[in-house]
């Protein structure tokens, strides 16, 4: 599932820990929703990790991640666990806390509530690694690759003196990650986000802490528009890393030869003889219930589309009489090609 309020994550990360032994504890005040913290009573080594996910609510793959990592047992590191970090997004499936603030953008300043536990977090013990877990839209593709970015990984960078740097275990450890991925998926697409400096995200300050920090943005595979399958493939990243003392040696090679993302994806072209239109997800709660399906791309220059889809005539003039589709109207159509189309989209 895409969606699920913040009560229904908190009784799947209860549960998960239950099994798997770790415990819980709320590190937000008493008056704000809770922010859990995971951490295990016996890994392995002392050594400390952490990462944490849902800092935007509408990006839930790294909490699907983690919850399976906190359900397979003790750990080999020490790792802390925050799983869910902006609750009232979750609730409204939305990057903005209800306050309308982007925890990713706030990292230097005091409050809000939320970013200032993380920062709490992040300031109690002298991590040797910070992942920072995110989803990113399907309009992003490996430049020059016509399929979307599954997986784009940036080792933030860190401002030294007046110079910006990117820490080279941060670099080493972000490659690792997308080169154990692609052993895995050699299909998928793979990229570098944007390296810019942002000096109010969260990844360049942690790194400015000297914690080689990781952000890492899943989106979407062909025939996974809901993220399930690029989900399981982070879980299986996350034990490989759990399991590394040190960054694969081939990592920082890996990290420099990906491309860097670019932002012109279209998730569809529906085609019909010579006529063809553009298509892309969209998602959205409304009254507490997740919608999802399709809109028309009404500008189309330039545009990279992942999928050719094959309609028939009268399937193609009803789909392009009008902008949006939902994927229940598409299931309901008479049309076979239509409801297969719907089958892949997220819910």
């Amino acid at each position: 599932m895409r969606y699920q309020n913040f009560s229904e994550r908190t009784r799947r990360l209860h549960e998960a820990a239950q099994e798997g032994g770790w415990e819980l504890h709320n590190a937000a005040s008493p008056e704000y929703l809770p922010i859990w913290v995971a951490t295990h009573p016996q890994p392995e080594y002392s050594r400390s990790r952490i990462a944490w996910a849902m800092m935007h609510g509408n990006e839930p793959t790294g909490f699907e991640a983690l919850v399976q990592f906190i359900r397979r047992g003790a750990p080999a590191f020490n790792w802390t666990l925050v799983p869910m970090v902006n609750p009232t997004g979750i609730d409204a499936f939305s990057r903005l806390t209800v306050e309308g603030v982007d925890l990713n953008r706030c990292a230097r300043q005091a409050g809000p509530s939320e970013s200032d536990a993380l920062k709490s977090i992040l300031q109690t013990s002298r991590y040797e690694l910070a992942l920072n877990l995110h989803d990113q839209r399907s309009i992003f593709h490996p430049a020059g690759i016509y399929t979307p970015s599954s997986l784009s990984i940036l080792a933030p960078a860190a401002m030294k003196g007046s110079v910006a740097v990117q820490p080279d275990r941060a670099v080493a450890w972000a490659g690792s990650l997308s080169l154990w991925m692609r052993e895995r998926r050699p299909d998928w697409g793979y990229a570098r986000f944007d390296e810019s400096y942002y000096p109010t995200a969260f990844g360049e300050w942690v790194q400015e802490l000297d914690i080689p920090t990781v952000t890492v943005e899943t989106g979407v595979a062909l025939g996974d528009a809901s993220r399930a399958e690029v989900g399981q493939a982070l879980f299986e990243v996350l034990c490989r890393t759990d399991a590394h003392l040190s960054p694969d040696e081939q990592g920082r090679a890996h990290y420099f030869n990906l491309p860097y993302n670019a932002s012109d994806g279209c998730d569809f072209e529906l085609k019909s003889g010579t006529q063809s239109s553009y298509w892309k997800l969209w998602e959205v709660v409304q009254d507490g219930g997740y919608v999802s399906g399709i809109e028309r791309v009404e500008s189309v220059e330039d545009l990279c589309p992942y999928q050719c889809i094959e309609v028939a005539h009268v399937d193609f003039n009803l789909l392009t009489q009008r902008p949006i589709w939902t994927t229940a109207e598409l299931y309901a159509t008479a049309a076979s090609s239509l409801r297969d189309l719907a089958a892949v989209l997220p819910r």
